[in-house]
């Protein structure tokens, strides 16, 4: 019995004071972080290019689309049969269609270009901040954009940065 109440105490004893231990916590200014990442500055440059290049192809299709228009609106005051400008009026309102179809697609890949190019700068960073949260044994560190208050101890910014080879 004495050794049951033993074994009882030892574990209480082992319990209070691992919750005693606080957890540490941190942040970072990702934001910043993220600015100062090498080779982030060639992403906008190739994000540019690309919305560029479906600009372009948007243009093309809008002139058309015009074109159409135009046709349509002279034949329209001629003495056109209604099955002409039937047929007409359904071209034009196709051409619309495919224009709207593509801008919002085109909205959608612009987005999934930009995630495609900034994952592996994300990586990166994620990966610094967990090496730098080991070393330093804490438990959290917050992103300051998401902390309605943080003091300026625990900022691993700096070092984080210095992971990343950032000066």
């Amino acid at each position: 019995m004495k050794k049951v109440a033993l074994t009882c105490l030892l574990v209480a004893a082992f319990a209070v004071s691992g919750f005693s231990q606080k957890a540490k916590f941190a942040h970072v200014d990702y934001g910043t972080i993220m600015k100062e990442m090498p080779g982030i500055d060639s992403i906008q440059k190739v994000l540019l290019d690309y919305q560029q290049e479906l600009e372009a192809v948007g243009q093309q299709m809008a002139e058309e689309f015009k074109t159409k228009q135009e046709e349509y609106s002279k034949l329209a005051t001629t003495s056109t049969s209604q099955a002409i400008l039937k047929v007409r009026e359904d071209e034009i309102r196709k051409l619309y269609q495919r224009l709207q179809d593509f801008v919002s697609t085109s909205e959608m890949d612009i987005q999934r270009k930009q995630l495609e190019l900034i994952r592996p700068f994300q990586d990166k960073i994620k990966d610094a901040i967990k090496t730098v949260a080991e070393n330093g044994k804490y438990a959290y560190v917050f992103d300051i954009s998401m902390c309605s208050y943080h003091g300026d101890n625990d900022d691993l910014t700096a070092a984080v940065k210095k992971e990343l080879g950032i000066n």
